[in-house]
């Protein structure tokens, strides 16, 4: 693989270089692909790899490859969750219908892995799960409240556990503590009232606000806290930071009653749940330069905001992501009608072509993001925009940083990395010397993703794409005296290059 680095702006402080790159080529019909990262252990790469095939591919902390599994998975969806730890790594997935689902448990240390799966018949919305040795707990929601269900592989039994959480509810975040055996949750809940009780017409939202529950194993509730709005400022989204004195920060997104939205975060929910700071995305976005009001209202409205994980070190908070909404393209095609006689612009013969045009999904537009850090002790909050202009076929997150004040992103298709603490320059790193552009993005390298690993290394992910038909040689037919030719079928596969890339910013002795 060719790397092209290309300095923006010259500085004698450069921090960032690539330390190891590694390619992949899988052939069928490739869709979704999600990369792991185990800190200092390593990473795993799961790939989609034809209609019923995948792959999962474990690498060291070196980008060295330690095993490689191929797998028979016959679901469309990527997983809709994962959970790892020392030992090993699942992955649940289900079918469309929602009632089949599998959970895949592969032993990090090897690369072998056990397929096992159960049925659910209850209407269920899962939205993250726990692995415990031979038991699957699914986090979700009925049509009421929360719920968990249980399923014990051993015994192939199951057991729905309706929670006291009541309305529209979706589940932010599900941690599993080992050492402890509880389980950190954070829902968002909507309290649904109506203007006709007794008919219930007219739905409108009562109440909006943050649920933050713990749980054992046998999904008994052993402390909850509510963090509810303030100010006309409505919690929306939340995560957690874990606190080295076992305390949690929680942040995350609000809206308020006239549509303005933003970021929260609270240091110590058990302490003062009323302690909350919001931020308008106009005020942390509207940094460096200003943007226009249009396209800053644009933004507002019509994006959705990803978060990022959220930090702590030092003494201060950084939270941040970027801002994207999906895209679509209109695409014509001359489609041939047989039975079409009647066309005044035909010259001969019977049919004739139509165009007809169509609406497709081309993508996630990536626009804008930024981060911004806080510091405990004044509550002072500096933030900084970042330019993204990115197009992803998946959800994925093209902005991440560490606790050395670097931040890299992706940015029309190539990776870019910046310190703020020291003032760098950005520096570019690109796949392709092409140009990206919409007619070429699938056909292209182009990063498309990056996380913070460990320490002050990001991985960032990208692909491109290569479209092969091939043809296949059909056996000669006969028919009554007179032999029909032989006749070649052909079909399409594509070769997709998966380029992993480990990215050093920043100095660790910063933290």
């Amino acid at each position: 693989m060719r790397f092209v680095l290309l300095l923006l702006l010259f500085s004698t402080n450069l921090t960032a270089q690539i330390i190891q790159n590694v390619e992949l080529e899988v052939v069928g019909r490739p869709s979704w692909q999600n990369i792991i990262t185990i800190g200092k252990n390593g990473l795993l790469l799961f790939v989609k790899t034809d209609q019923a095939k995948a792959k999962a591919v474990m690498y060291d902390g070196d980008l060295q490859k330690k095993w490689e599994s191929d797998i028979f998975l016959d679901v469309e969806r990527a997983p809709t969750a994962y959970t790892f730890n020392q030992e090993q790594i699942t992955f649940l997935f289900r079918e469309t219908s929602g009632m089949y689902y599998q959970v895949l448990i592969f032993d990090l240390a090897t690369g072998i892995f056990k397929n096992r799966g159960f049925e659910l018949r209850d209407f269920f919305e899962d939205q993250s799960y726990v692995f415990l040795k031979n038991k699957v707990i699914l986090a979700g929601a009925t049509k009421e409240s929360a719920a968990f269900y249980t399923y014990d592989f051993e015994t192939e039994v199951g057991k729905m556990t309706l929670l006291n959480i009541k309305g529209k509810v979706v589940l932010q975040e599900m941690n599993y503590d080992e050492k402890s055996k509880k389980i950190h949750s954070i829902w968002s809940v909507k309290e649904i009232a109506y203007t006709n009780a007794k008919k219930k017409r007219g739905e409108y939202i009562k109440d909006a606000f943050l649920n933050v529950s713990v749980f054992d194993t046998a999904a008994n509730v052993l402390e909850t806290n509510k963090i509810s709005q303030k100010f006309g400022n409505f919690p929306m989204t939340a995560k957690s930071v874990l606190m080295p004195d076992d305390s949690r920060v929680i942040v995350g997104t609000y809206q308020s009653k006239d549509s303005q939205r933003g970021v929260f975060y609270l240091p110590d929910y058990k302490k003062n749940a009323s302690n909350i700071a919001f931020k308008p995305f106009s005020d942390l976005l509207q940094v460096q330069s200003e943007i226009p009001e249009v396209e800053l209202q644009k933004i507002l409205k019509e994006y959705t905001f990803l978060m990022h994980e959220p930090i702590f070190s030092n003494q201060s908070l950084t939270m941040g992501g970027a801002f994207y909404k999906p895209e679509y393209k209109t695409v014509s095609q001359q489609v041939y009608n047989p039975y079409d006689n009647f066309s005044s612009n035909r010259n001969s013969g019977f049919g004739r072509s139509n165009t007809r045009s169509q609406t497709v999904f081309s993508g996630y537009n990536y626009s804008i993001g930024f981060i911004a850090n806080v510091q405990f002790h004044d509550g002072s909050v500096v933030s900084n925009r970042i330019d993204i202009k990115q197009m992803s076929p998946q959800i994925r997150q093209p902005l991440s940083f560490n606790n050395a004040g670097s931040v890299a992103y992706c940015v029309r298709g190539n990776l870019a990395t910046k310190n703020f603490n020291i003032g760098t320059k950005p520096i570019l790193y690109k796949l392709s010397e092409e140009e990206l552009t919409a007619s070429n993005q699938s056909f292209l390298p182009a990063f498309q993703e990056v996380k913070f690993w460990h320490d002050n290394y990001f991985i960032a992910n990208g692909s491109k794409n290569k479209l092969e038909v091939l043809k296949v040689a059909a056996k000669a037919e006969s028919g009554g005296k007179k032999r029909k030719k032989n006749q070649s079928a052909t079909f399409t596969q594509v070769r997709k290059t998966i380029y992993l890339t480990k990215i050093a910013s920043g100095s660790v002795n910063q933290n």
